[in-house]
């Protein structure tokens, strides 16, 4: 039985306070590089896990429950719902919520905000901007009106095309209902992309297809091609887009895209730090959290990655920087403008149909009001599904 005993306690498993501190990201490349370097100076042993974007929050919502999971999750902030409805993350202190209030951008504070808690320590932010080959269009355009007009204008000749991008698809399309004063939600989880002024931004962008800018079966691909070949004046892109611009040498400028009768905001995704409510070390994890959020952290990452820091502080030193500084800032002006995408499950009751009446739109094969209206009828009864 002593023998036994002995031979039990070796195979124990080690307590979890021995253990490093694990964190599963998305980031890759140079970010994942420089990620795992800032880990690595915080004087206590961390693990990172790189995973593909597109596996993680599944394998986080699969890991999680059966006690597998990662003490911190690195994600954006539109994962915040599903993980909280499914008990995943601890909510970040006060003693961490506080300082967030002064030192971050609104934009990024509400992004990682949910049910009126704060589930993230935002680190980095993106968004659309106008991206514009000065050499092919030398003006900034001064009003979604203009922008149309102007791209038609630079494309008459037909050697270039003036203006290109996926319309079918929210993300893109969406700075474009938002300068017409829609809203993704209205009232709690009414829906705001289908009323009079959802049929306003869709008349719009049906008459982008119209005056012959953006053909059927544009794709965002196909964009990107253009632009690096100099064969498009303006497109819709973020600062993931930058690096191959560089590769390139493609002049470009970077500004928010203008606005109609009110400004036109971008969707800003925010990249935070979440902490596992079922990890056994999570009052540990807080103290590395804030250690990845400080300035000079969000600093390193946002030259790594091009994008915007969620901190003031960092922004104004990233803005030194000679090479990327002042993309960074002008992308900043962007996230400035933009709304933090919605980070409900609802909000995954929105995207198809308004996708679908996006395509139908701009066609012409539907009339607007009476298509907006049916895509109200099935978002709210998705949701409907969702809630009960």
């Amino acid at each position: 039985m002593f023998l036994l005993a002995v031979f039990l306690a070796g195979c124990a498993q080690p307590d979890a306070k021995d253990r490093p501190l694990q964190i599963w990201t998305a980031f890759e490349g140079p970010e994942l590089v420089a990620f795992r370097d800032l880990c690595g100076r915080y004087g206590k042993p961390v693990e990172v896990l790189g995973v593909p974007f597109a596996g993680l929050k599944n394998k986080v919502l699969v890991a999680t429950p059966a006690g597998q999971g990662p003490d911190v999750i690195v994600g954006p902030q539109d994962w915040l719902g599903v993980f909280s409805a499914a008990d995943l993350l601890e909510p970040l202190p006060e003693s961490l919520v506080g300082p967030l209030k002064q030192e971050v951008l609104p934009v990024a504070l509400d992004g990682v905000t949910y049910d009126g808690k704060v589930y993230a320590y935002p680190i980095l932010l993106d968004g659309l901007a106008l991206l514009r080959n000065p050499e092919l269009a030398p003006r900034s355009p001064q009003s979604i009106e203009d922008l149309r007009d102007y791209a038609v204008e630079l494309q008459k000749d037909g050697k270039i095309k003036g203006l290109y991008f996926d319309l079918r698809e929210l993300y893109f399309s969406w700075p474009f209902f938002s300068a017409n004063g829609a809203t993704v939600f209205k009232n709690g989880l009414e829906p705001g992309l289908t009323g009079p002024e959802g049929v306003q931004a869709s008349q719009y962008l049906k008459s982008l297809r119209d005056q012959d800018l953006i053909p059927l079966g544009a794709k965002n691909d196909f964009a990107k091609s253009m632009f690096l070949d100099g064969k498009l004046a303006m497109t819709l892109n973020g600062p993931w887009f930058l690096g191959d611009l560089r590769a390139r040498h493609v002049p470009y400028v970077i500004e928010p895209v203008p606005p109609g009768a009110h400004p036109a905001a971008s969707f800003i995704g925010v990249n935070g730090l979440m902490v596992n409510q079922l990890s056994p070390r999570k009052q540990d994890a807080f103290p590395l959290v804030e250690f990845l959020g400080n300035k000079d952290c969000q600093v390193t990452m946002a030259l790594a990655s091009g994008r915007v820091p969620a901190r003031r502080d960092a922004q104004a030193e990233v803005a030194k920087d000679p090479v990327k500084g002042p993309d960074i800032a002008a992308f900043t002006r962007v996230v400035e403008q933009g709304v933090a995408m919605p980070n409900h499950p609802a909000a995954n009751a929105v995207w198809e149909p308004m996708r679908q009446s996006l395509e139908l739109i701009s066609k012409g094969e539907v009339d607007p009001t009476t298509e907006l209206r049916s895509a109200d009828q099935t978002i709210r009864q998705q949701i409907q599904r969702m809630v009960e």
